[in-house]
Order: structure tokens, then C-alpha cells, then sequence
């Protein structure tokens, strides 16, 4: 079965698309502006279905049943949910070629571990896109830097961070002068797009992102380490040790301001060890697939804390 398209634009991804009422189809496809493409589709038991397309939710008439948002995650999980037991109950499904669904629902608890979700009330289906972004911005901050401390690069969600990390793997990695780059692409969406075969890019898929950053630096010895989504703490204190190798990390982090960014125990902890030499905060341009930037160099950061 083909993909929805839209003036030549897939809208949803083939395997999503044929788990799905051909009426929400539809309505997708009629909701759906003309030259844009929807981000994140959300559907929720006996509820509103919903769409993010360029940061704006629209609302669908379509609302599933408890027995549909169950079927539909038994067919996401090719008939196993056993076999997806572990990403289930960290709280979402990683299906490949960029796909990761949100799962929430009622938590079964054993004290205070969680050990199962019961009737799953909403499943949030983030939709990949191959787009065109120009990372410049990023690649030339790592050369100002001579590639000897990273870039983090914040915003809140859906705003377009893993794009832009794709965008600049991909220029890291291929023109007239590549560099070794590894991506450690913990919940296999990161690396998608990206296997043009001329990128000298190494991708660690599923690994911690700790741990992928760690071999990345002392086994690979890779020359740029991109990821996405830092924060923990313990993570964090396996990238300053990574950090203390001498190569540089490009990551993104949930933040609305650095205020905000640096607030946080672990990323406070990167910067007071100086892995990230400038911050980086993104907003989309109206009805375009690039970005604005407010650059913060680390001296700038330091001192709005």
C-alpha cells in the first residue's frame, strides 16, 4: 500500500498507514496545509485524534475506541508485546526508520517499580521527515571552536532539535573534508535519512546514550559525537568523563531558555565542566522547515546564572 501524499510530500509513513481507518486517513489527508507535513499524530481512547503540523495541534473528529488503541498497538508490536516489554515501560516503542510512538496508559506497579501499563489511553506517533535544513550555524560554531568543546542545542519539544542534529551529522560528515562522526541513536530515530553511502558516519543504535558516547570517544575514535536529548544525571557524568577525551558532543536538551537548560543537575554538571562551548536555542520560521538561532557562548550562559 502506498503512502498519503500530498503535492508529492508522504505525509505518514507506509507501515503506520496500514494499520489505520481508511476514514482518518482521509481526514488526515484533508486536514493536513497544502506544503507542510504533520510532526506527531496522537490518538487517544474515546478522545480526539490529533495532529502537530508546524507546531500547531489540529484537532481530528476521529476518536478511537479502547479496543482499536489496543489492536493498534498489538499490530505496532508485531503481535509481541513481550518482545517491546522494555521500551514499553520506559514509555514508548522504537519501530525503526525513525519511528517512535509514545505509549501512556495505566501504570501496574510492584512497590515503587513499574512492571506493565494496562488499558492504554493514547498513542503518540511521531512522524519522521527527511528535510532539507542548513546546519551551518552549528558547523561553524564547532569550528570556532576548533572542534575542541561541543554545541547543545535547545528548545521545547517539536520544535525541530533532531532534525537539525540530522542535518548536521550529515554536514560533519560528508563534503570535500568529512570527519568521523558517530551518532548514538538510543531509540533509533536519529540516524534516519542518513544512508547516503559517502557519510564516513558511525551510528551506535540502541545503545545508553552514556555508554554510546563513551565508546564513541575511546573506541571509534570518533572526531564529532552527535546525539539526542541529554539530561539525566548519571548520564551526564558518563559524557564528562567522555568529554575528558578530547572530543566534541553536539546534543539537544528540552529547555525553553538557558536559564531553564542549565537549571537542571546534569546539564549543570557538563557546564561547569566546559563540554559545551556555546548553547544554542531554536525557533522555526513561520511556515518554513529552518530555523532561528540565539547563540550563548559559554561565558554568556555562566552569566545569566
Amino acid at each position: 500500500m502506498q503512502s498519503i501524499v500530498v503535492n508529492q510530500r508522504t505525509l505518514l509513513p507506509a507501515r503506520i498507514q496500514s494499520l489505520l481507518p481508511r476514514t482518518l486517513l482521509a481526514e488526515i489527508e484533508e486536514a493536513v496545509p497544502t506544503e507542510q507535513f504533520p510532526e506527531e499524530l496522537r490518538l487517544r481512547r474515546a478522545r480526539c485524534a490529533s495532529l502537530t503540523v508546524q507546531g500547531r495541534n489540529l484537532r481530528l473528529r476521529t476518536q478511537l475506541q479502547g479496543s482499536e488503541i489496543d489492536a493498534l498497538l498489538l499490530a505496532l508490536c508485531e503481535g509481541s508485546l513481550y518482545a517491546y516489554r522494555e521500551t514499553l515501560l520506559a514509555g514508548y516503542l522504537a519501530l525503526g526508520e525513525g519511528i517512535r510512538v509514545g505509549v501512556c496508559g495505566h501504570a501496574a506497579l510492584a512497590g515503587h517499580e513499574l512492571t506493565g501499563i494496562s488499558q492504554v489511553t493514547a498513542l503518540s506517533i511521531r512522524i519522521p521527515h527527511a528535510l532539507d535544513v542548513n546546519a551551518r550555524t552549528i558547523v561553524d560554531l564547532l569550528r570556532a571552536l576548533s572542534f575542541t568543546r561541543g554545541v547543545l542545542i535547545f528548545a521545547p519539544p517539536g520544535v525541530g532539535k533532531t532534525t537539525l542534529l540530522r542535518a548536521t551529522a550529515a554536514q560533519l560528515a560528508g563534503g570535500e573534508h568529512p570527519l568521523r562522526v558517530a551518532l548514538v541513536d538510543t531509540r533509533g530515530e536519529l540516524s534516519f535519512s542518513l544512508d547516503t553511502p559517502s557519510l564516513l558516519l558511525d551510528v551506535l543504535a540502541g545503545y545508553p546514550r552514556g555508554l554510546g558516547i563513551s565508546i564513541a570517544a575511546r573506541t571509534l575514535a570518533a572526531q564529532v559525537i552527535v546525539c539526542d536529548e541529554i539530561g539525566d544525571l548519571g548520564e551526564a557524568q558518563e559524557i564528562a568523563h567522555a568529554h575528558a577525551a578530547g572530543v566534541p558532543l553536539v546534543a539537544s536538551a528540552h529547555a525553553a531558555c538557558v536559564q531553564d537548560l542549565l537549571s537542571r543537575p546534569g546539564l549543570r554538571l557538563l557546564h561547569e565542566t566546559h563540554c559545551f562551548g556555546a548553547y544554542v536555542g531554536i525557533t522555526r520560521r513561520d511556515d518554513r522547515a529552518d530555523f532561528h538561532f540565539d547563540t550563548f557562548s559559554w561565558e554568556a550562559a555562566d552569566a545569566l546564572l
